[in-house]
């Protein structure tokens, strides 16, 4: 099968996945449209075994491209490496960990050419806790429920959730994800593309998301924190015009900045924690949970110091007593 003629390109970042990558790919080349999927892998300076595995499938498979470089990268400097050498009309990331429904792609794909207007569309997710299972056997931990598309509420938090797709064609017109960004940076980039464009949400379930504590979000859910401040402030002076947008990020970013508040306060970084707890009443006056916190982080404060006074008053009375 020539480039051209791939419909769908899935961008597979590798970084000490060993364990992941052989059900990784036997789920991509399992899909309906596998025929039609160009699969880009990039090894961002893995210290695992991943190569030789990934050979392999290159030698049973035509449809796998394979990237390599010596250095650890981001998984947005990974997602863009992949982009780019990418032949597809439709992009989505396959995560390592992850798996999806036979027709997954299947599905998007048929939503995105039917209409014109959609740039991107994301589906609901089983969860599991469990390793290496399929879609089709898997022990189901939850499942998310996605909301349909709006601005207003992309805008108070990110629901696009792990599995999108969408156009190759919008990076030529918004460019590609802020690789300055370790987490959230695919939340900034759907920002930046619905300012213009429509998403859309399928109401079924397509992929099977592993919830793990070693994804980058669990194991430094501060830097995701302070990131999803960071594109919040981004994004705010555009919302000026609108006063019901304007309303939902700023609910959105003072929810954020707490959690932000809270994580400081726990390091007892209390002026720092203050000075972000005051923040977020900026954004919203009615957060009565900011109060609360601005209020805490002076208690310790204040019981060190009721406890230093009170050391030093039994100080000077034993000393009285002694001098009696």
């Amino acid at each position: 099968m020539h480039k051209k003629d791939y419909i769908v390109s899935a961008i597979v970042s590798v970084y000490n996945c060993e364990r992941f990558i052989k059900g990784c790919l036997d789920d991509l080349e399992r899909q309906a449209i596998a025929d039609k999927l160009e699969i880009v892998v990039v090894n961002s300076g893995s210290q695992q075994n991943e190569e030789p595995i990934i050979k392999k499938f290159q030698e049973k498979f035509d449809n796998i491209v394979y990237i390599k470089t010596e250095t650890r990268e981001t998984i947005y400097q990974a997602w863009n490496k992949g982009i780019k050498a990418a032949s597809g009309k439709y992009i989505t990331n396959a995560n390592s960990d992850d798996r999806h429904r036979k027709d997954a792609f299947e599905v998007m794909v048929n939503v995105l050419e039917n209409d014109k207007g959609i740039v991107l569309v994301y589906a609901n997710d089983i969860v599991t806790e469990t390793e290496n299972e399929t879609f089709e056997n898997h022990t189901a931990a939850g499942h998310t429920n996605r909301p349909e598309f709006s601005r207003y509420q992309l805008l108070r938090s990110s629901f696009v959730g792990p599995h999108p797709m969408w156009r190759k064609s919008v990076h030529k017109e918004f460019g590609y994800f802020d690789e300055s960004f370790e987490i959230a940076g695919d939340y900034e980039f759907w920002l930046r593309i619905s300012e213009k464009y429509k998403l859309k949400h399928i109401k079924e379930c397509l992929g099977l998301y592993l919830m793990s504590l070693c994804s980058a979000g669990h194991r430094n859910p501060k830097l995701a924190t302070f990131e999803t401040v960071k594109i919040g402030n981004m994004y705010i002076g555009n919302t000026a015009n609108d006063k019901k947008l304007l309303k939902a990020i700023r609910k959105g970013q003072s929810d954020a900045t707490y959690d932000l508040g809270y994580y400081y306060a726990k390091e007892k970084r209390f002026a720092l924690a203050r000075k972000t707890f005051l923040r977020c009443i900026i954004y919203d006056r009615c957060s009565f949970k900011s109060y609360q916190g601005l209020i805490a982080t002076y208690l310790p404060c204040r019981i060190a110091e009721l406890l230093r006074r009170l050391k030093a008053c039994m100080v000077s009375i034993c000393k009285k007593i002694l001098q009696g």
